[in-house]
């Protein structure tokens, strides 16, 4: 099974994940490429470059190879990001885009976590710009509307939204 938990950051995707891991441990956790990206020296978010975003696409691909996983990023929000980071960066869309849509169709489980709910918890690596968190949030429902992707919105307090998936399971 792979579930994508998918919304800009800062929405509890990472909670939300670690919460599905603790009663399902089966469901690994995947590793946030943008995570792994900031290990490795890329800058992320509005100072990323496209060779970052490139780095990203070939991390993410590799990570969503594997089976069993609960991901709190996906194809879905690099995408997302990408296309409004880079709007000016024609080639780089196309390219992300031929290369993620099609990833998409992998997952058994959309899930979409809402901005709004929540105050960003400044972890280091996220921005906590709240304008910034409301785009990616319109971009990603762009991204689902065109690309006529099936997903669950859960809302409430993490505690709620554990017990909705652990129903949707």
């Amino acid at each position: 099974m792979k579930i994508a938990i998918i919304g800009a950051q800062g929405v509890g995707k990472t909670t939300l994940a670690q919460q599905i891991n603790i009663d399902y441990p089966e469901l690994k956790i995947l590793p946030e490429a943008a995570r792994l990206a900031q290990k490795a020296g890329y800058k992320l978010d509005h100072t990323a470059t496209v060779e970052t975003e490139l780095w990203l696409i070939n991390k993410q691909i590799e990570l969503e190879e594997e089976n069993n996983w609960v991901a709190d990023r996906c194809s879905i929000d690099l995408l997302a990001y990408i296309e409004y980071l880079f709007s000016h960066e024609n080639s780089l869309v196309e390219f992300a885009t031929k290369t993620l849509v099609p990833k998409f169709s992998n997952y058994d489980l959309v899930i979409y976590l809402p901005s709004g709910e929540f105050p960003i918890e400044d972890d280091g690596v996220r921005t906590t710009d709240l304008k910034f968190q409301r785009d990616i949030d319109e971009k990603i429902k762009d991204i689902l509307e065109k690309h006529k992707i099936q997903f669950i919105k859960v809302v409430g307090s993490p505690k709620e939204r554990l017990e909705k998936v652990k129903n949707l399971l």
